[in-house]
């Protein structure tokens, strides 16, 4: 009988130790002088870190849940948001791991930081909501409620979080120091991506079911009235910008076309096709990456030339793109 208590004690705390260690997942950490891309994986839990001298995966990760986000809060942390998981998701690229940084809810979509304050900003689409985490103590120190489902944010330099609401096509625009929801603002049906010029609230989208939306759109950030439209290509649905530039870069996943844009004049500078159902588009000092999530491939565009200078082959739908570049 002792014999057995025995056995089901070491039992137990074998399966405690093992149940903890599946939480942890290790991969070999990418060199100090080396600039990578981690990229998530829509189509298979995982998420692969990409040389991008080499141009080629030098580790890939599985995961329980796929990921939707991921935004860099230090040089070795990266934190990654699930739809489907109740936890955020650490990636640490000098210990080589990753493993749950603390739980949240499901449901979650987007994230972006405030390096200022140390302030991480989780959108959840199921409660329709956005988390402030104190990423020092690992607590949430606010909740702010928005419309139906938030789907991207992006953050100004003076302390304001637009976020997208999907379903409710609006924009929730939340001042940060005080932790609430001070005014909303109605935009185009089905809208998709969103940017702030310092003035302006640019929104693309699908628009009205039915009919394709060809157009991005400019918000003034204070009345919410519609100032401005530029035609572009096929359901424009994700935006980048250098901070201070009135250059626009839209990804239109409609035509699986770059667009380059001048925000001062309204015109369209320049425009280069890339990979099938294009999604997400990250840059740095030289290159613009874009993640095909139909043809398994991330394309790289030369911000000089704007012109394809290499693809990058990522199995299982790439989407997420973060940067880490080795100057």
């Amino acid at each position: 009988m002792e014999r057995v208590k025995y056995f089901l004690v070491c039992l137990i705390v074998l399966l405690f130790f093992l149940s903890g260690c599946g939480k942890e997942q290790q991969f070999t950490p990418p060199g100090s002088s080396q600039s990578i891309a981690v990229i998530s994986q829509l189509k298979k839990a995982s998420f692969s870190i990409v040389d991008l001298q080499k141009k080629k995966i030098v580790s890939s990760v599985d995961l329980k849940h796929p990921l939707t986000d991921l935004i860099q809060i230090n040089k070795d942390v990266i934190i990654a948001t699930s739809k489907e998981g109740k936890s955020l998701i650490e990636i640490n690229l000098k210990k080589g791991t990753a493993t749950d940084y603390m739980d949240v809810n499901k449901g979650l979509t987007t994230l972006t930081y405030d390096t200022a304050s140390n302030t991480l900003f989780v959108a959840d689409s199921e409660k329709n909501v956005v988390y402030f985490i104190d990423t020092q103590r690992k607590k949430i120190k606010a909740t702010v409620k928005t419309d139906k489902l938030p789907s991207s944010m992006t953050l100004s330099s003076s302390g304001t979080l637009f976020v997208l609401n999907a379903e409710s096509h609006t924009v929730s625009v939340i001042d940060i120091e005080k932790e609430e929801n001070i005014r909303t603002i109605s935009v185009l049906e089905r809208p998709s991506g969103i940017h702030f010029d310092g003035q302006s609230i640019w929104i693309g989208g699908h628009g009205k079911p039915g009919s394709l939306n060809k157009s991005i759109f400019a918000y003034d950030a204070k009345t919410g009235k519609q100032q401005r439209e530029i035609k572009l290509g096929v359901m424009p649905v994700a935006f980048f910008s250098e901070r201070n530039s009135s250059t626009l870069y839209v990804l239109c996943h409609g035509d699986h076309t770059l667009y380059k844009v001048d925000t001062k004049t309204d015109k369209q500078l320049a425009s280069v096709e890339t990979g099938q159902n294009p999604n997400y588009i990250a840059a740095d000092t030289s290159s613009i990456y874009v993640s095909n999530l139909d043809d398994n491939s991330v394309s790289v565009i030369d911000k000089h030339t704007f012109m394809m200078k290499n693809r990058l082959n990522v199995p299982y739908g790439p989407y997420a793109i973060m940067l880490e570049e080795k100057k």
